[in-house]
């Protein structure tokens, strides 16, 4: 494994037989318009530091101030540029979300709990620089959870739809039918076992109709 890697797996263990096989971030065409104004900060702040200087303490310690709210503001986004990442294993995905410098979410997913992944490329900017977003429909949630802004997701997308892929169950010859329908089924929440309950039920008394006016 390689030191990009291995500072990946910073805040979640790998299991046994685990391996990383893509860290992704955030574009970085997301951060340069921060750093861009930043830097227009400071050299407004330069152009008038001798107009600064000659107002006594006070004008020493404006330009001072805004030097470190700058530098400060400039490590930040770094920091979270750094930390905030999509890893994706041979056996799950993991989301390290760093909300701030002591508050940092982790949610990850195996790839049998995740039914497809779609990337989404638009606007004028993401079709220049090749980011977009990315959405994982997941089979115990109503909606899908977003990944925005990450490079080159058409890719990523095929690459996790290969492995949701490998992860699906197989059907072997002459396997029960039943028997790979219930694994399926208990990957669903309560609320959608309930559901298919009544479904079925409606295709049983539906069957009954049809059996008796045959």
């Amino acid at each position: 494994m390689s030191t990009p890697l291995k500072s990946a797996v910073k805040g979640f263990a790998l299991r046994d037989n685990e391996k990383i096989l893509k860290v992704v971030r955030h574009a970085p065409p997301v951060i340069f318009p921060h750093v861009f104004i930043c830097f227009l900060i400071l050299i407004l702040d330069f152009f008038l530091m001798y107009y600064l200087f000659l107002q006594g303490w006070w004008g020493v310690a404006l330009f001072g101030g805004v030097v470190a709210v700058v530098a400060f503001y400039i490590l930040r986004t770094v920091f979270l540029f750094r930390a905030n990442r999509f890893v994706v294993t041979n056996r799950r995905i993991v989301d390290v979300e760093q909300v701030g410098v002591f508050e940092k979410f982790i949610n990850e997913f195996s790839f049998a709990k995740v039914v497809e992944a779609k990337a989404t490329v638009k606007g004028v900017w993401p079709t220049i620089f090749h980011y977009g977003d990315l959405h994982l429909s997941l089979r115990d949630d109503l909606g899908a959870y977003e990944l925005y802004k990450i490079p080159a997701p058409l890719e990523l997308q095929n690459m996790l739809n290969g492995l949701i892929e490998q992860a699906a169950p197989k059907v072997a010859a002459g396997a029960n039918p039943v028997a790979m329908i219930m694994a399926e089924v208990r990957l669903l929440n309560r609320n959608d076992k309930e559901e298919i309950i009544r479904q079925i039920e409606v295709e049983l008394a539906e069957d009954d109709v049809r059996g008796k006016s045959e």
